[in-house]
């Protein structure tokens, strides 16, 4: 089975009556997972298995870890699509992937569907079902397992270098990225953002970022319910709900883009130690406004490097996470700066072109680039970030 269906599982079995996800309206552990087994049950009687994609495109937090947990159980392979695509991003991401099933709620719908062949069910949350099922009626499946009984379907299982997740992050040319994930590095990923909260903290993490993106999904939700802990959502940002939220201790930590950061520290509250700062470059040159720890990374390479404060060294360099290793493959006087670990992507959608010009291969490891340095006696500057353009180029 994929790891990281398992140690859900695990996570279930010690705290069924504690809150996985939090909200107005709580969702235990043991309900978390039958919702779950329901999920999965349902793509099941829909006759879509094992490697088939599901895309998920949804702003409810409960729903979209619903679906995104059924989706791996029934050994499925999860698409996250942002809420800022349009109707056009949406049609080629069903179209790249072949999604067999999408989960939205967000209408109208039909004319997306109308234009893909291969989706056969529609699963909406808080939204007229139309042409579609809702949700509350997808769940309501029989779902018995191989062994006759209503205690769950059985468990797919995936191998670790299957695919576990697509994730779309933006635009290449114009047209919808996405990035592809193993099972081992969502469960590389989700060990990691374990390690991020304090030993002996509870690892209640406040969502800030929608979890469409990887970062947040996988170091943040995943990392907090697979510990066992609690993933409060908030799926509205703004700063004073955040503030009170940390102050009061209802959660450990949160991730925060460094505008948000900057929203928060306006507040001229002390917050500093429950917030990690993610910040998409990876140079460790420049200010570093604040107090927080800043962790740096991308969807492509997932967290790589940390910065914590240290009043006695401000300009103390970055360090680097656990499993992640850094080189120059080239020997010439620019090299090209690249990052190798458990976490990385495992190439772009469609895109083999951009997969083969960021990732390269030597003595069979794989290495995503992250940009050209120049070495001098000085250290190592940046000349120019692919990511960065790959990121920057908006719909024309």
């Amino acid at each position: 089975m994929s790891n990281l269906t398992k140690q859900l599982q695990e996570a279930v079995m010690e705290n069924q009556t504690e809150p996985a996800i939090a909200g107005s309206d709580p969702t235990t552990f043991s309900k978390l997972w039958a919702e779950t087994d329901a999920f999965a049950g349902g793509l099941q009687a829909r006759e879509i298995t094992a490697g088939n994609a599901v895309a998920i495109r949804l702003s409810n937090p409960r729903a979209f870890l619903i679906a995104f947990y059924g989706t791996l159980r029934n050994g499925c392979i999860p698409v996250t699509v942002p809420l800022e695509y349009s109707n056009a991003d949406i049609t080629t991401v069903l179209r790249e992937t072949g999604a067999n099933a999408y989960v939205t709620d967000e209408t109208p719908f039909l004319g997306i569907l109308n234009r893909v062949e291969t989706v056969r069910v529609a699963i909406t949350v808080d939204i007229d079902a139309r042409m579609g099922i809702d949700l509350p009626t997808f769940l309501d499946n029989d779902g018995i397992n191989s062994a006759g009984a209503r205690t769950g379907i059985d468990i797919v299982r995936r191998s670790d270098d299957d695919r576990g997740l697509i994730a779309y992050i933006g635009h290449d040319d114009g047209e919808p990225l996405g990035v592809n994930y193993t099972h081992s590095a969502l469960t590389a990923a989700a060990d990691l953002g374990r390690s991020i909260v304090e030993r002996g903290a509870n690892c209640r993490h406040l969502g800030t970022l929608p979890l469409s993106d990887p970062i947040e999904l996988a170091y943040g939700a995943n990392a907090a319910i697979l510990e066992g802990g609690q993933y409060h959502p908030l799926p509205d940002w703004d700063p004073e709900t955040t503030r009170s939220l940390l102050s009061t201790d209802s959660v450990d930590r949160t991730f925060l883009t460094p505008r948000q950061y900057d929203a928060l520290r306006a507040l001229e509250d002390d917050v500093d130690d429950r917030v990690a700062v993610l910040e998409r470059a990876m140079d460790s040159t420049g200010d570093k406004p604040g107090a927080a720890v800043r962790y740096r990374g991308r969807p492509e390479t997932g967290l790589t490097h940390v910065r914590k404060p240290d009043e006695d060294d401000p300009d103390a360099p970055d360090e680097v996470l656990p499993g992640v290793e850094t080189r120059t493959l080239d020997d010439h006087a620019d090299g090209e700066l690249s990052i190798s670990g458990p976490r990385t992507m495992n190439g772009y959608v469609a895109r083999p072109e951009l997969t083969d010009e960021l990732i390269a291969t030597v003595d069979g490891r794989r290495w995503v680039r992250i940009g050209v340095f120049d070495r001098d006696e000085t250290g190592v500057s940046r000349v120019g970030d692919p990511m960065e353009s790959i990121h920057g180029r908006s719909r024309s």
